[in-house]
Formats: structure tokens, sequence, C-alpha cells
């Protein structure tokens, strides 16, 4: 059993990284940010011509600057998680998850109907963040959530399953969640999503001997606010 525990572990790692208005941000070389009215506004970002649009709703599917939270793990030691949320520049996301044995940095830019993952490392959690030009010079890893969010929605290995879904947590009740799901050999991995705090829950159920099943969740416990 407890090599089980290890495969799940590994199957959640691949997990955390598999989970209004529009405005247009410039970020230029110098690693210096701006808004711009204009839609169609041509930005120079990593020495390419793009044409950058972002969708501010977005930001609502991660807990606020400064915010905390705690999930609850059952099934395997490293499912219980300790969460942080930081928006140092415009548009990118930084959240600082510890699974009681190491600390992933994951790095998130909003972008227009996607949330792009830019970066995902183990790190000191007292690491200062990575510059602007840092971050620019990062090759985005995929994307982490796309819309619209509806049935059928695809977006690397993850297919939106289920919407106006209730999810219980031990923080509370959910109502109108979605939920994304990919399958990675024996094992079906499930993310839910509520607007105005992100994922909410994950779920990887694992096939195993006997035609059982090993489920590990973490589960919403606690959130602080700034």
């Amino acid at each position: 059993m407890r090599m089980y525990r290890l495969l799940i572990a590994l199957v959640f790692t691949t997990l955390l990284v598999m989970g209004c208005s529009n405005k247009t941000t410039t970020l230029n070389s110098s690693g210096n940010s701006g808004e711009s009215n204009d839609p169609d506004q041509v930005t120079d970002k990593g020495n390419k011509q793009v044409i950058e649009t972002v969708d501010k709703s977005l930001k609502d599917y991660f807990l606020p600057d400064g915010s905390k939270a705690n999930f609850l793990g059952d099934g395997n030691e490293f499912a219980e998680l300790d969460v942080t949320f930081a928006m140092p520049y415009e548009n990118i996301v930084v959240v600082h998850e510890n699974n009681g044995g190491v600390v992933i940095r994951f790095i998130y830019e909003i972008e227009e109907n996607q949330i792009t993952l830019i970066n995902h490392t183990s790190v000191d959690m007292n690491e200062d963040f990575p510059t602007l030009e840092e971050i620019d010079a990062m090759k985005p890893e995929g994307i982490y959530l796309k819309k619209p969010f509806e049935v059928g929605t695809t977006f690397d290995k993850w297919t939106i399953t289920e919407t106006g879904v209730t999810v219980e947590t031990p923080y509370q009740k959910f109502e109108n969640a979605f939920v994304i799901e990919s399958k990675e050999n024996n094992a079906l991995n499930r993310k839910y999503f509520v607007e105005g705090y992100g994922e909410v829950k994950r779920e990887s159920i694992m096939d195993v001997e006997n035609n059982e099943k090993f489920i590990v969740t973490s589960t919403l416990e606690s959130v602080s606010k700034p």
C-alpha cells in the first residue's frame, strides 16, 4: 500500500501542474507594466510583436493578493496543502503550495479567455519573486484554465465535464462549481472550481488491485484574506 501512496503522490504532483471587462496590459522589455484601453494595443514582449488582451474576470479564479488557504488532505500524507496567493505584477499570479514535503511555486498569467501556467518549480518559501524580465523569458508550460466554462471545453489534457455542481467542503458548501477532468494511465484526476475562490477541491482516483480504487483528495478547509 505504501507503494500506491508514493505513486498517488506522483500523480498529485502531475495534477498540480495540469488546476467582465477586458483591459490590455503591456509588458515591455524593461520589465515595466502598464495598461491601455485599446484592445488592439500592440506590445513588444520578449522582442516579439504580439497583441495582448486580458480577461480580468479570470482573476476571480484565484483568491485575492495576500490570501492564504488550507486544504484538508485525505488518502495521502502529501494531500494536505497550505497555499498562499500573490499578485506582484499586473496579470501575474504567484501561488505557493506547501504539501509538508516541498514548497512548489506556480506562476500564472491572466490572458484573453485563459490562464496560462508560465512556470512551476520547488522553491524556498522565502525566495524572492522572479522579476518581470525573468518571467518574460520563461517558456509557458501549458493552459491552467480556459473559457468558455461549459461542458466540452478542452485544454491540454483537461476537459470540462460538469457545470452547476454542488461541492461540500469543510470550509463551506459551494454552489455552481464546474469540474475539469483528465485521465492518465490508470488514474482519473478532477479539479473543482468556484468563482471567487478558484480550486476548492482536487481528487485523484487510481485503480489498484482487485478492482479497488485508491482515492486522494485535497479539499478547502479554511481561507484567510487580507
